[in-house]
């Protein structure tokens, strides 16, 4: 039987004939036809099947399922779910952004944060920079009136002039004035 299986012939269909004048006639068959899809077959549309639509009991259980509307006419299920998956889609993506926004108004928030707590921390800085330079200035007045009171001003006039006396000064000064 294995040796009748050649020349294209699809196995396991059925045994090739015994008689060589049928086996010869089964060889020359060559049909010109070629392989095509059938046609989608909707029987929820079919003019033929109307009349079950219209018992009570079946439209209850079809209605039930979502294969008839309200008004008892069936509904096309494929473009349903196509209609329900952009909807899904549109909702998903609606979330994302949604999501995104809320994202962005948190970063936003924590940024405004950072920055104040950055302004409030140089702002403390700034006060302490200003604190210590006015401690510094009134030392340096308190220095500066302690010494100022035991000995003058410390200009370079005030100064005594190098081997001049006492009374050398007061006689400059007054040819200077």
């Amino acid at each position: 039987m294995a040796s009748y299986e050649h020349c294209g012939m699809v196995p396991g269909l059925r045994p090739a004939a015994k008689r060589k004048a049928m086996r010869a006639r089964e060889l020359d068959f060559h049909s010109s036809s070629r392989i095509a899809p059938l046609p989608e077959y909707k029987p929820m549309f079919d003019v033929h099947l109307q009349h079950l639509w219209v018992n009570p009991r079946i439209r209850m259980t079809m209605q039930t399922a979502g294969f008839l509307d309200e008004e008892g006419k069936p509904v096309d299920v494929d473009a349903h779910r196509r209609k329900l998956y952009v909807i899904e889609q549109e909702l998903a993506q609606a979330d994302a952004v949604e999501r995104h926004r809320a994202m962005d108004k948190e970063r936003k928030i924590q940024e405004m944060m950072s920055i104040s707590k950055r302004q409030e921390a140089h702002h403390q800085h700034i006060e302490q920079v200003r604190a210590v330079r006015e401690g510094r200035r009134q030392r340096r007045e308190a220095a500066a009136a302690a010494f100022g009171a035991t000995t003058g001003s410390r200009s370079a006039s005030s100064l005594p002039a190098i081997g001049v006396g006492p009374d050398d000064q007061a006689r400059m000064a007054a040819t200077f004035s």
